[in-house]
């Protein structure tokens, strides 16, 4: 029997009343804390390396959406703006980075405290903290190697799809790592044509629904036509990026399944740019220690095409001779 001491990150409970805090460390100080706890907690622990486990805090908070906007707030960062629709999902975890005392926070609701959990949901716990553990493992390593954006200027509008760009690679990293992990070198289970049609209705949504029933008399109907197509665009990207996560293998990417292929939404809004997306993700290789040089480059690279693509699917955006960015949608013209 090894004598090895594992490090863990801490812990902290956040927004919660003080029964339930209480209890659960009642639970936890007696050996017996609820399975996804120790689920997820045991998935941060493996996923990040021992030497920065000890500067990890994994925060479970009562009120995500406020524990969240809490850090925004500290930072100057879209203080505030945080919810947890995502499309056709919500956010069932984010990382904040490293905080002012050093640390690097993992937020997670207090739903992935149950004492009692069907199979999947533990299943689903152990995946979302070796994704999480990703992006924290990245974040202590420093140098933000995807977000070329904090090191080179851009013009207003090609900044927005290079930030979106740097977003998808990372999460395309996070995602591809943690199904290494939990479904091993076959790849992951698997989405659906279902679940891939719930993203395209989520995205159909916002931009046939929310983005006509903005008033054209609206003093600010320009700025909030762009935040709705710009939200539309990212959710579906970034549900795209994951998507590719489960066909990677190695440097190459399978074919997409026959019954997504066929969707008109995939046809029509996705076919025409795959093939040149999966390629640039190709030139990322799946590790948390990137050469930020080459990485700066290819996410360049998908920030152009990312471009191409909104305007391919009738979101025109580009930079304007004053500094700012020209916009107008041309999906029903």
């Amino acid at each position: 029997m090894s004598d090895d001491i594992v490090t863990l990150p801490q812990i902290k409970l956040e927004y919660f009343p003080e029964e339930g805090s209480t209890a659960l460390i009642t639970l936890i100080d007696a050996g017996n804390p609820p399975p996804s706890f120790l689920r997820l907690i045991g998935a941060i622990t493996k996923g990040i390396p021992e030497g920065f486990r000890a500067k990890t805090r994994v925060v479970f908070s009562g009120d995500f959406v406020s524990s969240v906007n809490d850090r925004q707030i500290e930072d100057n960062a879209a203080a505030g703006s945080f919810t947890v629709e995502r499309g056709s999902g919500v956010v069932a975890g984010k990382t904040m980075g490293r905080r002012p005392d050093g640390m690097v926070e993992i937020l997670f609701p207090d739903s992935w405290i149950a004492l009692e959990a069907p199979d999947d949901f533990l299943t689903m716990a152990e995946h979302l903290g070796t994704h999480e553990a990703v992006h924290a493992t990245i974040h202590h390593l420093g140098g933000e190697p995807f977000w070329v954006n904090k090191r080179e200027s851009f013009g207003y509008a090609t900044l927005q799809f290079v930030a979106m760009a740097a977003d998808q690679a990372e999460e395309h990293l996070a995602e591809y790592l943690a199904n290494q992990v939990q479904f091993g070198t076959n790849g992951s289970g698997g989405s659906t044509a279902d679940q891939v049609k719930a993203a395209f209705d989520a995205w159909q949504s916002k931009v046939e629904v929310e983005l006509p029933a903005v008033p054209e008399d609206d003093p600010d109907y320009f700025f909030k036509g762009m935040v709705i197509s710009f939200e539309a665009l990212h959710i579906l990207w970034k549900t795209l990026a994951y998507f590719a996560s489960e066909l990677r293998d190695g440097n190459n990417f399978k074919p997409v399944p026959d019954e997504i292929a066929a969707l008109p939404e995939w046809e029509e809004e996705v076919a025409p740019w795959w093939n040149e997306y999966t390629a640039l993700l190709a030139e990322i290789p799946m590790t948390v220690e990137q050469d930020i040089a080459a990485t700066d480059k290819v996410v360049k690279r998908l920030g152009l095409l990312l471009q191409e693509w909104a305007e391919g699917v009738g979101f025109e955006f580009h930079n304007n001779d004053s500094g700012g960015g020209f916009f107008r949608v041309t999906r029903w013209s």
